[in-house]
């Protein structure tokens, strides 16, 4: 099989295919698992870690800001998990 007729092959069975995460994304929403939120931390992190002239801040100092820049929710804004109520 050459290359070209692998890739038509591949091309026909991933067409109309949804990413992965898009079935669950409504049930993630909010939550430290969305995607976008999860997106937006990791693009905030790279930016502010990265050396400006001699200064360069430490993930921990960055960790707040982003998290207060991306976080749509209470929840995301946690640094745990809440504590699960015991019956």
């Amino acid at each position: 099989m050459s290359r070209s007729q692998f890739l038509a092959v591949v091309g026909v069975l991933t067409a109309g295919a949804a990413p992965a995460w898009s079935k669950d994304s409504e049930a993630l929403k909010g939550t430290k698992k969305d995607p976008v939120f999860e997106q937006c931390l990791s693009q905030c992190m790279y930016d502010c870690t990265k050396p400006k002239g001699v200064e360069q801040k430490s993930r921990g100092e960055c960790l707040p800001e982003c998290k207060e820049k991306c976080a749509t929710s209470k929840a995301q804004l946690l640094k745990g998990e809440p504590l699960k109520e015991q019956k």
